[in-house]
């Protein structure tokens, strides 16, 4: 393939994709895309034609969107703002990025690029982190003036309590995550033996690497631009072909004139603008997305996942702090509710109560299941193991934990506590 050449019109080359990506000097587009690889596993090559060294950028359209999105906001990302140390990184710089790619998602993506982010489980959670950090910040920070101010506030017991809280948080998430994990593994399961035909026929053999990367993709607990990365990694496995092809399949030729002429649209040979610095097909890419891309986007899932975000933002946007409940006098203290409030709450928990009961009586009635017990006791086991393994593996966090309980508690050890 000639340098400057790309397959298709309404993909980009190196001067494109730094239009696109708002980068104007091109050491910077350099910098950006090296960190890109660094962060998030990457090899240089796999964005260059062929996939051999010094061959020109080539980025489809398939995906080029999603990475101009990183690196636009790359100058604020974290790990790659000027000046920064990983050490010195605080919440309110995550806060700002998580806030910025939520934004940008929403406000410069394509729909059809947005929505694929919308179905990924993480998406919600950048969206939480982006809202929330600064408020955990601030009652974190009010947490422990109390527990080093207070004067008549019981150190020792406020630790004992805390403890005990954050053994039993431990404990829960990593249930949760094992249930979620194992139902996981079902399914799987449950696909080889009854549908790996079906599957094939309509997918293809299986790939271990695809499959790894679309097991990640679906983890909470990413970052929204790691999630961003795989979903590149994703489609760029698709999209191989077109590195080592010398000609491609133009969305739309010249054998769909009539379809062009109707759509306003004038029909043109394949190589003709279809170089660095030319037009940039914008209608000819929307028809692409709207038509082509759209039909791997589960709607469903996106409706669904449209509707948690609305019944979050709705939430929290309610939600206030005690201080703030006392500031408009609707805060009260469980003995100043009234007689009728009283009696809901305490309705609500006798229904409770009454479904819990009967669940444990339909639960007495049935045989005893050894494959429940033995789960439990397995999943029992793990968590052992994953706590020492754990503990053996936060020598780099442990100290700055053991720094920061230091100096909350040097503040203790001063009688006038913090200043």
């Amino acid at each position: 393939m000639p340098r400057g050449k790309k397959v298709r019109r309404i993909d980009y080359g190196r001067k494109e994709m730094m239009g696109l990506s708002e980068i104007n000097i091109p050491q910077t587009f350099t910098n950006y895309m090296n960190k890109f690889y660094e962060l998030y596993g990457f090899e240089e090559t796999d964005f260059r034609v062929g996939k051999s060294e010094n061959a020109d950028y080539y980025f489809p359209a398939d995906f080029a969107e999603l990475l101009a999105l990183v690196l636009r906001n790359s100058s604020k990302h974290p790990f790659i703002r000027v000046n920064h140390v990983k050490e010195n990184v605080n919440a309110s710089q995550i806060q700002e990025y998580n806030q910025l790619m939520c934004e940008s998602i929403d406000n410069e993506l394509p729909s059809v690029f947005r929505d694929l982010i919308y179905t990924m489980p993480s998406h919600l959670q950048s969206v939480k982190l982006g809202d929330l950090t600064s408020v955990l910040v601030e009652r974190l920070t009010l947490f422990i003036m109390n527990i080093t101010k207070l004067e008549h506030q019981a150190m020792g017991d406020t630790v004992d309590w805390l403890c005990r809280q954050l053994d039993q948080a431990n404990y829960n998430l990593f249930r949760d995550n094992y249930f979620f994990e194992m139902g996981q593994k079902s399914n799987e399961a449950y696909d080889n033996e009854h549908n790996k035909e079906l599957i094939e026929k309509l997918h293809g053999p299986k790939n271990e690497k695809v499959d790894d990367i679309e097991r990640r993709m679906v983890a909470t607990n990413n970052s929204i631009d790691y999630t961003i990365s795989l979903l590149i990694k994703r489609i760029l496995h698709e999209t191989n072909e077109l590195y080592h092809g010398e000609k491609g399949f133009e969305y739309l030729d010249l054998e769909n004139k009539t379809m062009l002429l109707m759509l306003g649209l004038e029909a043109m040979p394949a190589d003709e603008s279809n170089s660095d610095g030319q037009e940039s097909h914008l209608i000819e890419r929307t028809l692409y997305y709207n038509h082509e891309m759209s039909k791997a986007v589960n709607q469903g899932r996106v409706a669904m996942a449209e509707s948690v975000l609305e019944g979050y933002r709705e939430k929290i946007l309610t939600r206030k702090s005690i201080v703030d409940q006392i500031k408009d006098k609707s805060f009260r203290e469980p003995g100043e509710m009234s007689i009728n409030e009283k009696k809901k709450i305490l309705e609500s928990q006798i229904k409770e109560m009454q479904e819990e009961l009967a669940r444990l009586d339909a639960e007495a009635s049935e045989p005893q299941n050894d494959f429940v017990d033995s789960f439990m006791a397995e999943m029992k086991s793990k968590y052992v193991e994953h706590c020492e393994k754990a503990n053996q593996d936060s020598e780099k966090l442990k100290p700055i934990v053991d720094h920061f309980v230091g100096q909350v508690l040097t503040n203790f050890m001063n009688s006038g506590g913090i200043k």
